[in-house]
C-alpha cells in the first residue's frame, strides 16, 4: 500500500505535471516537414503572384503614372508628393517583393528538381499543387494510399533536408 501511495504522490507532483502537462518542443525534423508541406501548398499562389507583379511591373514602367488599385496600393507620403515619385517608389517596391517571390519559386524549383526523377514524385505535385487527396492520387498512380503517404512523406522529408539542411 505504501508504494502506491508513493506512486500517487509522484503522479502530482510538480515536476510530474510539468513534464506531461506542458507544451513540448518540435523536434526540428518535424518543424522542417511541416514547414516544407506549407512552402509546398503555397506554391501555386505564388506562381499566380509572380505573373501578377510582372504584369505590374510591366505597366508601372511603361506608364507615367502609379498604379491604384486595392492589390498595390499607392504608398504613403507627405504634402507636395509628384505622380512621379509615387511611382518610383512603387517600383522600387514591386521589384524588391517580386525578386523576393521569385527567389522563393527557384530555390523550391531547385528542391523539387532534386526529387524529380523519383517515380512517386507525381504525388508531390498532385498533392501540394493540384490538391488532390490522396485516395485520388494513389487511384491515378495504380497504387495504394498507404504507398502514396509513406512515399509523398519520404519525397517531402529529402525536400526538408535540400531546403534546410542537416539541422533538421
Amino acid at each position: 500500500m505504501k508504494q502506491r501511495m508513493d506512486l500517487e504522490n509522484h503522479m502530482v507532483s510538480p515536476l510530474a505535471l510539468e513534464r506531461y502537462y506542458s507544451p513540448q518542443e518540435e523536434p526540428l525534423g518535424r518543424a522542417a516537414y511541416k514547414a516544407t508541406e506549407r512552402r509546398l501548398y503555397q506554391v501555386p499562389a505564388l506562381r499566380e503572384r509572380v505573373e501578377d507583379d510582372r504584369e505590374d511591373l510591366l505597366v508601372l514602367e511603361s506608364d507615367a503614372q502609379p498604379l491604384e488599385s486595392d492589390r498595390f496600393p499607392l504608398p504613403e507620403g507627405g504634402p507636395g508628393r509628384s505622380p512621379q515619385e509615387a511611382r518610383m517608389d512603387q517600383l522600387a517596391i514591386l521589384r524588391g517583393r517580386l525578386a523576393a517571390n521569385e527567389r522563393e519559386l527557384k530555390r523550391i524549383n531547385a528542391a523539387l528538381s532534386y526529387i524529380a526523377a523519383d517515380p512517386y514524385y507525381q504525388a508531390i505535385e498532385l498533392k501540394y499543387f493540384q490538391g488532390m487527396r490522396e485516395a485520388d492520387i494513389a487511384e491515378r498512380l495504380l497504387c495504394d494510399p498507404a504507398t502514396i503517404r509513406r512515399n509523398r512523406a519520404r519525397l517531402v522529408k529529402r525536400l526538408a533536408l535540400r531546403l534546410y539542411g542537416v539541422e533538421c
